[in-house]
């Protein structure tokens, strides 16, 4: 029995001030073999066809009121929250895949400067920013480079955090996954 792993866009949707917030989390390239990068798309609107449309870039009137905004009456309470949501999605994802957020919305200097401050005020360090492509990247743990994934005799699987917005530096880097040991006499079994 081979073990694969699938992966599609999740969503999460919520509302903030009367105003309509989704997030969207799709895998978009492999960035090493076995190892997909996933991106952030985050929007506020007025109805979840509009920000579908928004996300897909259908080239329609709901596409355009969207494309390019980022003010508005709820921006820092729904960048708060989208902040907070980000957290706990990230768990979501496969072992030694990767999240990138990128600021692309119509004013990508504000956008950077407001995220830059999000994960400062929540202290997590292990994100990497990159200045001057305005993106910031978070890698599951383990990462791909370590040792660890060229063992053949076990698998990596996700484990549930009781603190989904804790930061994953220094000791709990471990906290996020399992190694379950692969023989002919016991099938699964734990060995952390």
């Amino acid at each position: 029995m081979s073990y694969r792993v699938s992966r599609h866009t999740t969503t999460c949707t919520f509302k903030c001030k009367g105003q309509l917030c989704k997030i969207f989390l799709e895998p978009i390239f492999e960035y090493q073999p076995g190892f997909w990068m996933w991106n952030v798309g985050f929007a506020i609107g007025k109805s979840n066809r509009q920000l579908n449309d928004w996300y897909r870039k259908r080239r329609n009137k709901r596409y355009r009121s969207l494309a390019g905004q980022i003010t508005g009456k709820t921006t820092g309470a729904a960048i708060l929250k989208a902040g907070k949501k980000v957290f706990e999605m990230r768990w979501l994802i496969p072992p030694g895949d990767a999240i990138q957020l990128d600021c692309t919305s119509g004013d990508s200097t504000q956008q950077f400067k407001a995220w830059s401050r999000w994960l400062t005020h929540f202290n997590h360090p292990e994100w990497k920013i990159d200045p001057k492509e305005k993106t910031f990247r978070w890698f599951k743990p383990p990462y791909p480079s370590d040792q660890i994934w060229k063992n053949k005799e076990i698998r990596i699987v996700s484990d549930t955090l009781n603190n989904l917005q804790t930061n994953t530096a220094e000791l709990n880097y471990f906290c996020g996954f399992r190694v379950l040991r692969l023989t002919k006499q016991q099938p699964l079994q734990t060995t952390h």
